[in-house]
């Protein structure tokens, strides 16, 4: 009888640990396939001037101006930016763009990436401002502009 009383004790204590784990696992399942609404939203990206120089004498020469930016996402969830792109500049001083640098798979939240512009200044120019207008996508595919969209001409 006593036996019986264990064995009894044994098969109800493995059907609740065989319950938890049932359980634990379905609430794991969920949490891997649910949404989460940290991933859809906006990248808090920030675009600091790192260096400006002329690639070689020839880039002087043809008064090509490169400019390192880097490109920090300052968010503090999971917002990363993918497929950020510098889409154009505003320049003054009949400067223009003329290379937007490299595409950016991903720019992780507390992360950043160098991107060089390169500038045509024209000769007489010794300064000119610029704002630089960029693209990007959250984890769900939702675009967004930085700082705005870009103006047309």
């Amino acid at each position: 009888m006593k036996l019986i009383q264990k064995l009894g004790l044994v098969v109800v204590t493995v059907c609740l640990i065989a319950l938890v784990l049932v359980q634990g696992i379905g609430a794991i399942g969920n949490a891997a396939v649910g949404e989460y609404s940290c991933y859809c939203t906006q990248p808090v990206l920030s675009l600091t001037q790192e260096n400006i120089y002329w690639g070689s004498f020839a880039a002087y020469e043809a008064r090509t101006l490169s400019v390192d930016y880097d490109v920090s996402n300052l968010s503090d969830n999971y917002a990363n930016a993918h497929n950020l792109q510098i889409v154009g500049t505003s320049n003054t001083g009949g400067v223009s763009s003329i290379n937007n640098g490299r595409d950016i798979n991903m720019v992780s939240a507390g992360e950043c990436e160098l991107v060089t512009v390169k500038y045509n200044v024209p000769p007489g120019v010794g300064a000119f401002n610029t704002r630089v207008y960029a693209t990007t996508k959250d984890q769900c595919g939702n675009s967004y502009d930085y700082p705005g969209p870009m103006p047309t001409p």
